[in-house]
């Protein structure tokens, strides 16, 4: 990418920003002549999930649109936009900071609004579970009267909400008087777990290609909505098996002749690390090993959070394999372990290195961790050359949608003049706005 090319992108995006409130005004009206069925998806974990099932779901009944993963407001504008040519409308919604749902969600009026779960993902914004779901549940309360709310019996946070709308409120869970209940989870990696409902009198036994047997909800959720569109039970079956996860989410990858990977790396809140370790207790391997890297949204001193996050790890892993910059790992260890099956390494690179040299045909390696130290790579580096090894590059996405993790980062490092130009760009299109 040329540094012409950044400023031009630099360009788009502030030109972008400034005109916001005409794009939300032209996207309030394409909305308002949209004819499709708009799925808003929200929650602390589960989100992309359960927005990748239900679009495959409806892709057995009509034209669908999915907006995953980037759920933000921009995308949003974007995909109102596009939204006449479509039957289905799904669309993942994330908040970072209080405010942001609300006018996504007045501008999504979603017809129907399915809620994951809440947990503390973004505790350091919000500070509690009911300030995130009093956050999270404004999606609900944007629902039209006729809309229909999809929550999780299993969360009263989450089945909090339901007051929050006159629409119909159905629910999914293992509770025993869930619409869509969980009634078995078996299975795991490498072949996916395997999903037993009880929905509508029905039991629906439905395999599928996740690794976890969290995903459980997302799949009840996604069955639900599917039910309740008109959907025939053997094209939601036959939807969720072929359905692969979202690369990086939990996403498995296995390597000829050598390791099953399973990469859980766009994110690492302390509260749900224990979804990730049960992945592992599911699995009959010769030997499973977690790479950790850096938890986020942990609540207290750093060093009880670390203690916590390796202790599940050593409990369910033959070896753990810490990537932190800290000084001194070892002190992160729980009280009385010895560090036998514990290695530590600086930078991701270090670590990518010793799991090639000492990887094992059929084992399991989880990696786990927030995406600053892009440990990705340690799967890149088992299929093909990896050059950039910069531990924390400050560009935003993963390796995957950046692309240039074959080319040593000096030769791309001119790409950190594009927050020069960013600078320089927002200051003289401020002026010219001012002047104008």
């Amino acid at each position: 990418m040329s540094v012409g090319h950044v400023f031009r992108e630099v360009e788009r995006r502030v030109r972008l920003s400034l005109v916001r409130p005409a794009r939300i005004k032209l996207a309030t009206r394409n909305r308002a002549r949209a004819h499709g069925i708009f799925i808003g998806i929200t929650g602390s974990s589960g989100k992309s999930t359960t927005a990748a099932l239900i679009s495959a779901i409806l892709k057995t009944k009509g034209r669908v649109s999915s907006q995953i993963v980037n759920n933000t407001i921009n995308p949003l504008i974007d995909t109102i936009r596009k939204s006449q040519k479509f039957d289905y409308i799904v669309v993942e919604n994330g908040v970072g900071v209080k405010g942001q749902m609300k006018p996504m969600a007045s501008l999504l009026q979603p017809n129907i609004a399915v809620v994951t779960m809440v947990g503390l993902e973004h505790y350091s914004a919000f500070k509690s579970s009911e300030a995130i779901a009093e956050e999270k549940g404004g999606l609900v309360e944007a629902l039209r009267p006729e809309g229909l709310a999809v929550l999780n019996a299993d969360d009263p946070l989450v089945m909090g909400m339901g007051k929050r709308t006159n629409a119909r409120v159905v629910t999914f869970g293992f509770s025993e008087g869930a619409d869509c209940r969980i009634i078995d989870v078996s299975g795991g990696a490498p072949n996916g777990v395997v999903v037993t409902l009880l929905c509508r009198g029905e039991e629906l036994v439905i395999p599928t290609r996740y690794a976890g047997h969290h995903f459980a909800a997302a799949v009840a959720a996604a069955v639900l909505v599917g039910l309740e569109l008109g959907a025939a039970p053997e094209d939601i079956r036959s939807a969720i098996r072929s359905c692969s996860p979202v690369v990086l989410r939990m996403s498995t990858h296995q390597i000829p002749g050598g390791p099953l990977i399973i990469t859980d790396c766009a994110k690492a809140p302390l509260g749900t690390l224990d979804l990730a370790y049960d992945a592992l207790r599911h699995v009959d391997a010769p030997r499973k090993r977690i790479v950790l890297g850096q938890v986020s949204d942990s609540i207290g001193p750093r060093k009880r959070a670390y203690r916590t996050a390796l202790g599940g790890a050593l409990a369910v892993a033959d070896e753990v394999i810490f990537v932190t910059e800290w000084s001194q790992p070892e002190r992160f260890l729980p009280r009385g372990n010895t560090g036998e099956h514990f290695k530590s390494f600086h930078n991701t690179r270090e670590a990518a290195e010793y799991l090639a040299a000492t990887a094992m045909k059929d084992e399991v390696i989880l990696i786990k961790g927030s995406p600053n130290f892009h440990l990705e790579r340690i799967l890149l580096n088992f299929t093909q050359r990896v050059r950039c090894w910069e531990q924390t590059c400050g560009r935003g996405g993963n390796c995957y949608t950046c692309g240039l993790f074959s080319h040593d980062f000096r030769s791309h490092r001119r790409m950190g003049a594009g927050k020069a130009a960013e600078r320089l760009l927002r200051r003289l299109l401020r002026r010219k706005t001012q002047e104008a």
